[in-house]
């Protein structure tokens, strides 16, 4: 068992994997159950638990639905770590014990993080996950329970931020994006995503005193910024946008794109978009902006604050080009039209309206995080850098856009 898990998350998810799983996960003692802390994330905590073979014949081959088995070459268990908002952790059953029907060997474990057990946010991800699930589009789903869920889990690593750049990568996720756009969901249509999420957590982020921080000075700083009115600006902004709506992910980032190193699949067909807490939707040039942002963002640092933003990884005209023509040729290989997201030009200019609200919206994120997170990270630094961004697109954004949005 792995120390670095504790003990009252080890016993529910040994409750949790008994009673939706069955089989031989109800055979084990509490003793023999093993759970491994997979580092990563910063509001949701997932665990992988496995079943261990006693014998070769008994290994599970974890398959991605839809697709052939998935090949583990290569795979290191040590590189499967999450996104932004996970932790992963793996539980396994003692090698004595035997595989006794069709229960998986290997599952991934979710609990839900602070900051994302509020309103019906937890159903809602849970219903589209089930959605897509049944659709093929992501891992199976064991088991739903109100402080999480059981997945499939998939052999894979996460993406590097300096990997997501690369020009075949790039086209592989515009492809995967293009896919997952193009789903129809039975859920709202109407585009409130972006006005309910910033509302909510600027309340919650005013809410947020100098004693629920530990460095007084960032949060002075932070204090400073007006974000009701800031948040003013952003919805005439918003409203201001001509940019389609489509069911989107609106948190594409490295962590949240896996690839399975399956020799025998294509780059796109290795590539799993996951994690789908933030998906509703929305504007289609908000997931781009999304994407295009994190670019310049770095998880994986050791030392504190424990990321780094590099501006000038930020996708030059000719790269968001090329990620937009990749898009489109896979809309068009689906028998979507178009016609109706604009020229690049006009896609490229509200790109830069929407970064600005995603800097703002994961800036808010961050302050709220630095007071409900048990997550070692530089929350408050990582806040003020995501406001600064803010402030620089803002200023930065073309006069007539900046022109009609004061007039309104």
């Amino acid at each position: 068992m792995d120390d670095d898990v504790d003990f009252e998350t080890r016993q529910k998810a040994f409750g949790w994997c008994r009673e939706y799983l069955g089989g031989s996960w109800l055979e084990i003692d509490f003793k023999d159950f093993q759970i491994r802390n997979m580092h990563g994330g910063l509001s949701n905590r997932n665990f992988v638990c496995s079943l261990p073979p006693r014998e070769a014949r008994y290994r599970a081959t974890v398959k991605l639905p839809a697709l052939p088995t998935g090949s583990t070459q290569g795979y290191d268990p040590n590189d499967s770590i999450a996104g932004l908002t996970n932790y992963i952790y793996e539980c396994s059953l003692p090698e004595n014990v035997t595989h006794m029907s069709s229960e998986p060997r290997n599952v991934l474990l979710r609990v839900y993080g602070e900051i994302f057990v509020e309103g019906d946010t937890p159903l809602l991800d849970t219903v589209i996950f089930t959605l897509l699930s049944e659709r093929n589009h992501s891992p199976h789903l064991f088991g739903v329970f109100p402080e999480g869920r059981i997945e499939e889990f998939i052999p894979s690593r996460a993406l590097r931020t300096d990997e997501v750049s690369q020009p075949q990568m790039s086209v592989a996720i515009a492809r995967k994006l293009a896919v997952f756009h193009q789903l129809k969901l039975p859920l709202c249509k109407v585009p409130r995503w972006i006005d309910d999420i910033l509302s909510r957590w600027c309340e919650a982020a005013s809410r947020v005193n100098v004693e629920d921080v530990q460095n007084k000075e960032l949060f002075a700083k932070i204090k400073k910024i007006d974000i009701f009115k800031e948040l003013k600006f952003l919805r005439k902004l918003v409203a201001d946008t001509t940019s389609p709506v489509v069911f989107s992910h609106n948190d594409c980032q490295e962590g949240n794109l896996l690839f399975l190193n399956d020799q025998r699949k294509t780059l796109e067909e290795n590539l799993v978009l996951i994690d789908y807490e933030y998906a509703s939707y929305n504007y289609v040039a908000y997931d781009f902006a999304n994407h295009f942002n994190e670019w310049t963002m770095d998880y994986s640092k050791e030392e504190a604050p424990y990321y780094k933003i590099t501006k000038s990884d930020y996708p030059s005209r000719e790269q968001q080009i090329a990620f937009l023509k990749a898009y489109d040729q896979k809309c068009e290989e689906l028998g979507f039209l178009t016609d109706e997201l604009g020229s690049y030009e006009e896609r490229m200019r509200e790109i830069k309206r929407f970064a600005a609200a995603n800097h703002f919206l994961w800036a808010l994120w961050s302050v709220i995080q630095a007071k409900v997170s048990r997550t070692t990270f530089g929350f408050l630094e990582y806040a003020l850098d995501r406001f600064t961004e803010y402030l620089n697109c803002k200023k930065n954004l073309p006069e007539d856009m900046l022109s009609r949005v004061q007039g309104l």
